[in-house]
């Protein structure tokens, strides 16, 4: 059996009590521990100790709530469990999670590619769903921040940057493939950057 956080999730009413006597580094890095090990065990298939320890994070984060403002830990947590519940295929809880962490992430003018990155799982939970003139929509949203991101940085784009770029162009391309937009979808296979696109 996997071994267990050391601060293993016991339960609301133990969260509550952890985010009322932590120091707020030591908060901060319980609910990050909490994050990093649950996507570990998501990449490993391990669906429930994953369940635990993010829904442990978001019981931390709740508890604390009160006292502050949405934070962008917050954002990572609810795009974390938004992962979790599309693998697990839970699409319409994905969604909840997916755009609760778009709205923080928005308030608190969190960085281009990390919001874009954002409006790109939103796009393929959409898409699932068949929800393709939505999908479009924020495959739209996020070509439109990491275009003004990489443009505006010129040279000093990094790999991340054009990877999400030429995801946005893809996700474009196949949602107007879908409504049966060719034109256009067209258009956005050949825009994408060479090189990192890929054909559906």
């Amino acid at each position: 059996a996997p071994m267990m956080a050391r601060d293993a999730p016991t339960g609301p009413r133990d969260a509550a009590h952890l985010a009322a006597r932590s120091s707020q580094q030591e908060f901060q890095r319980l609910v990050l521990a909490c994050n990093k090990e649950g996507m570990d065990f998501l990449r490993k298939a391990q669906y429930k100790p994953a369940f635990e320890q993010l829904k442990y994070a978001e019981a931390l984060l709740v508890a604390r709530e009160g006292e502050e403002e949405p934070t962008n830990l917050l954002a990572v947590t609810c795009n974390n469990l938004g992962c979790y519940y599309k693998k697990v295929g839970k699409l319409h809880a994905a969604l909840s999670y997916l755009r609760k962490a778009l709205k923080i992430e928005v308030s608190l003018q969190t960085d281009d590619v990390t919001v874009a990155g954002t409006h790109l799982n939103i796009c393929a939970i959409l898409s699932k769903l068949d929800k393709h003139d939505k999908a479009v929509q924020h495959a739209l949203c996020a070509l439109e921040l990491i275009s003004h991101r990489v443009e505006s940085s010129a040279d000093a784009s990094s790999p991340d940057e054009y990877s999400v770029l030429a995801i946005a162009y893809h996700n474009v391309a196949v949602e107007r493939d879908y409504m049966h937009q060719w034109e256009q979808a067209a258009a956005a296979y050949r825009q994408g950057p060479r090189g990192g696109q890929k054909k559906p």
